[in-house]
């Protein structure tokens, strides 16, 4: 039974630091912005999203399509980057983009090589473009 115990702790353990270490990859060291979309009660959800420049046009790249609904009836979402929020109108793309993941692979090297072994894109990839109001 002791064994047992030992063998939880330790893969709880490891499953704490692989969580953290995801989190702490995201986060450190490179742009992240937060992304907020209007809620039917008129205040705001943020996420927290990497972002890459492709000439005037910024793209947002997530691996999941759910957060992407939360803009499919109001397109204008708030962008908060470098400490200054703009609004954007925001049109989903789903599909793979090639363009955009050198470009995510190129400004956040590791970290998005670690994050697409982690939930690699499939047909809920989403990249999002935000074109300026």
């Amino acid at each position: 039974m002791r064994r047992v115990l030992l063998a939880a702790a330790i893969l709880a353990a490891l499953a704490a630091a692989v969580v953290l270490g995801h989190l702490a990859v995201i986060e450190i060291g490179r742009e992240v912005v937060t992304l907020r979309t209007p809620r039917s009660d008129g205040t705001w959800q943020a996420t927290r999203l990497w972002i890459v420049d492709d000439g005037g046009v910024a793209w947002l790249h997530s691996a999941g399509a759910d957060w992407v609904a939360r803009f499919a009836n109001d397109p204008v979402v708030e962008v908060e980057r470098g400490g200054e929020a703009r609004r954007y109108r925001a049109h989903a793309a789903p599909g793979p983009h090639p363009h955009v993941d050198r470009l995510l692979r190129e400004k956040y090297g590791l970290a998005d090589r670690w994050v697409r072994f982690l939930a690699p894109d499939d047909e809920t990839t989403v990249a999002v473009r935000l074109d300026p109001l």
